[in-house]
């Protein structure tokens, strides 16, 4: 092998493009709260390039006081200025969001001061307001990551309350991040499953692009993970109901790709809905979204072919190395890779093998535990 080829080398931060390297670093910082530790946001910028540390600032903080509001804190706008001297701007914005602090007086924020500010100078447009968007009405904002958002919306012609997803405006999406958005769209689309969010309608108003989906009332199945494990028993019965509708995706010549419990929501009667299709795969398309050597998906979630950036190895077998670590996470309560930096973890995914899950919870079934471990299998040929 030619040592200065670029294949050659180990995956570095540097592979991902931006909004996948930012929501990579998200999913980490994120994690860490869920199993009840405090990383610190200073750490996680040292991730990214210099270029897009305004950017993965805002999303860690937004993560950060979210968790904080939980534990019922009060946050102050001042503490986060002193912390981060140069990014007050930022800091006040996430502040004003208020579906991100529910109460801004909580946030440390007193009203003559947040009038003073609406005075000073108008925040820039991200997204639209609430209110009419195309055959939409916007009721809320449910989520948002380093791409899109996502709202809670009636669908007017169709009378029917939808999950209305767009790119965010105020990001500099290439055509590339536009592609893969409609990407998402498209293969979610082909898909009908009671355990898949379903596709309504997909489209361009205003020059923002867009698709509706199923409205899923419920939490995400990474919340499950707040209070520890799930008993084993759960966690198979979810990850079964999981494996079916990724066979309804594998059966339609779609990859998913990006698999992991925040990408599962759970409806009102605790059943499972696979979502976020945003890096999938139709097998035989010739759009070709990432290069070889790029690394996309959650570090802790994606098998060694993918970490490694070897697309050309990525098949169905990927998405089952990928449900082995969500059952592994739901029976032990952490992923079976994660480190404080991500390329550590990329590493792990390649080199290491996982702590088998009846060390960490001795009420794992020992069945249970081979399908899992065979699912995790470093060699795709390996795993079923």
């Amino acid at each position: 092998m030619d040592p200065n080829s670029d294949s050659d080398k180990p995956a570095t931060v540097n592979q991902y493009p931006t909004v996948q390297r930012v929501d990579a670093i998200c999913d980490s910082f994120e994690s860490q709260w869920q199993q009840g530790a405090r990383p610190r946001i200073e750490d996680f910028l040292e991730e990214a390039p210099l270029e897009e540390r305004d950017l993965l600032l805002r999303e860690l903080l937004a993560v950060e006081l979210d968790y904080r509001r939980r534990l019922a804190e009060v946050c102050s706008v001042e503490d986060y200025e002193r912390r981060f001297p140069d990014a007050a701007r930022i800091i006040r914005e996430v502040a004003d969001d208020a579906t991100t602090i529910e109460r801004q007086d909580e946030f440390g924020v007193s009203t003559n001061e947040q009038a003073n500010r609406g005075r000073e100078s108008a925040p820039p447009m991200r997204e639209p307001a609430l209110g009419q968007f195309g055959d939409y009405e916007l009721l809320g904002e449910i989520a948002r990551g380093g791409m899109g958002v996502v709202y809670r919306a009636l669908q007017k012609k169709a009378n029917r309350i939808v999950a209305l997803k767009m790119i965010l405006s105020g990001q500099l999406a290439s055509v590339e991040e536009v592609q893969r958005f409609r990407s998402e769209a498209e293969a979610a689309a082909l898909l009908d499953h009671p355990n898949i969010v379903p596709v309504f309608d997909v489209g361009q108003h205003e020059g923002r692009h867009y698709f509706s989906m199923g409205y899923v009332e419920g939490d995400r199945l990474s919340d499950r993970l707040h209070d520890g494990p799930l008993p084993p028993p759960e966690a198979a019965r979810l990850v079964k109901s999981v494996t079916a509708a990724i066979a309804c995706a594998h059966d339609h010549g779609v990859i998913h790709r990006d698999l992991k419990p925040s990408n599962v929501l759970l409806d009102r009667n605790g059943s499972p809905r696979v979502t976020d299709f945003g890096l999938a795969k139709q097998v035989g398309s010739d759009s070709n979204l990432t290069a070889t050597g790029q690394v996309m998906g959650t570090p802790s979630y994606m098998p060694p072919e993918q970490a490694a950036g070897d697309l050309s190895r990525i098949d169905v077998r990927s998405d089952v190395y990928s449900l082995g670590a969500i059952l592994y996470t739901l029976v032990t309560g952490r992923p079976p890779f994660q480190a404080a930096q991500m390329v550590e973890t990329l590493r792990q995914v390649i080199d290491d093998d996982p702590v088998e899950p009846r060390v960490l919870n001795p009420a794992v079934d020992p069945d249970l535990e081979t399908i899992c471990l065979k699912c995790l299998e470093k060699e795709p040929s390996r795993r079923y």
